[in-house]
């Protein structure tokens, strides 16, 4: 910004940063979803994994966790989006508490400025 910063400025500010909260809450949910499928879609994938798969135990787990890894990596990844979309969600909450407190600021500055000629 160039010159000083004014009310109108904050109100936009914090208009802007309402608007991409309510963003970032939406994209939470449907990646929310994605990453609850795509858990459940490897549960179902290593399950279907084992059971097809022959030998000791150990072997067939293993078996299970090779053919399905593919799976499980979409899954976390789904889960990291879900992580970072909330760290996004966290910043832009600090983001509007700081614009508040500018905007209480400047409103405190202009009652002292108005109440300076006043006896």
């Amino acid at each position: 910004m160039s010159g000083p910063l004014t009310s109108n400025d904050v109100a936009l500010q914090l208009a802007r940063l309402s608007r991409q909260l309510d963003d970032l809450v939406k994209q939470i949910g449907e990646a929310e979803k994605a990453a609850v499928n795509a858990r459940e879609d490897h549960t179902l994938a290593h399950a279907k994994a084992f059971l097809r798969s022959e030998g000791p135990m150990d072997v067939r787990k293993h078996l299970a966790i090779e053919a399905t890894h593919v799976e499980r990596l979409a899954a976390e990844t789904a889960e990291a989006v879900v992580r970072g979309l909330r760290r996004s969600i966290d910043t832009v909450k600090v983001r509007i508490d700081v614009g508040r407190s500018v905007g209480a600021a400047m409103r405190a500055e202009a009652s002292l400025a108005g109440s300076a000629g006043t006896p």
